[in-house]
């Protein structure tokens, strides 16, 4: 089976949101490697030929994003039907490849020694976390290259994404509230000097105005080491990046730390300017809503 690129692999919206001019030789001759190491390994494996009709493969994690550096790694998962599952996972069992009853996992490593792992998953599994608006999931779905597709994970991951109006209106409201309620829980720590407290919800409170931004922009948010570099790649997060002011300035003074009144606190004065942007934000996209204002009456929503 020979492999063509340019014929059998599908972007999803958010492939390659991460990379950059400089990078796109060397990510395009990954891709071409990966979609080599899935063909002449994974579809030609003898324990998995039986099941070939009945899976999906793709490529999901910093390589998917458009990360090609020496930290980055290779994160494939094969999607099956639900009875192929405990086939496959027997089969392997059996020839000694993976432990007695654990998961499915199995390392890579590419000719040109990038390393990685592939995984097994339940299609009616992917399709629960999908159907309960499962974080994770839909930024799979969001980022993921589809190699292989018998179960027509395109048309399914087309189905959730870009985000339902609802599924994203929830996860908007869920971050502005997340934010307000870290910002409420400042103002004692701040008067009384204690220090940890406020190291902890300073950065938490940054991370949801974070994933509020880029949720604005209509996408699901990532895990947290890449809230950053994804929000930089969206007008709202670069907003919200440059509210931040010198941010690892404040974590170095000992002022942000000290007892003193909220409104001279650098992390409460960087909320509010947080806050300014995101409704600012919503209400030009004609977003208006009681919880912008009176947050705390939909904290248990």
């Amino acid at each position: 089976m020979e492999w063509r690129l340019k014929d059998k692999m599908m972007k999803s919206v958010l492939s390659d949101i991460l990379l950059t001019p400089d990078k796109l030789q060397l990510h395009s001759e990954l891709l071409e490697e990966i979609g080599h190491f899935i063909t002449q390994v994974i579809l030609n494996h003898p324990l998995l030929q039986e099941d070939l009709q009945r899976v999906s493969i793709i490529l999901d994690g910093s390589t998917a994003l458009g990360v090609v550096d020496g930290q980055s790694d290779v994160d494939v998962i094969i999607i099956c039907e639900d009875e192929s599952y405990n086939r496959i996972n027997h089969r392997f069992e059996e020839a000694g490849l993976i432990p007695e009853d654990s998961s499915f996992f199995m390392d890579l490593r590419l000719p040109s020694g990038k390393t990685g792992h592939y995984t097994l998953q339940r299609i009616s599994e992917l399709k629960e976390a999908l159907l309960s608006a499962n974080m994770e999931w839909l930024w799979n779905a969001s980022v993921s290259y589809i190699y292989y597709d018998r179960l027509d994970l395109k048309s399914l991951f087309h189905s959730f994404v870009p985000l339902q109006p609802e599924v994203l209106m929830k996860f908007r409201k869920h971050s502005y509230i997340q934010l307000r309620s870290y910002a409420k829980s400042l103002d004692n720590p701040v008067v009384r000097g204690d220090a940890f407290p406020i190291l902890f919800l300073a950065v938490s409170l940054y991370k949801e105005a974070l994933r509020c931004a880029i949720t604005i922009e209509g996408y699901p948010y990532p895990y947290d080491k890449w809230l950053v570099p994804v929000a930089q790649q969206t007008a709202v997060g670069r907003r919200i990046l440059e509210g931040a002011g010198d941010f690892w300035s404040y974590l170095r003074e000992d002022q942000s730390f000290a007892p003193m009144y909220q409104e001279n606190n650098n992390f409460v004065k960087m909320e509010k300017r947080f806050r300014k942007i995101l409704v600012e934000e919503f209400r030009l996209r004609g977003i208006d809503e009681p919880w912008l204002i009176e947050w705390w009456k939909f904290m248990d929503e």
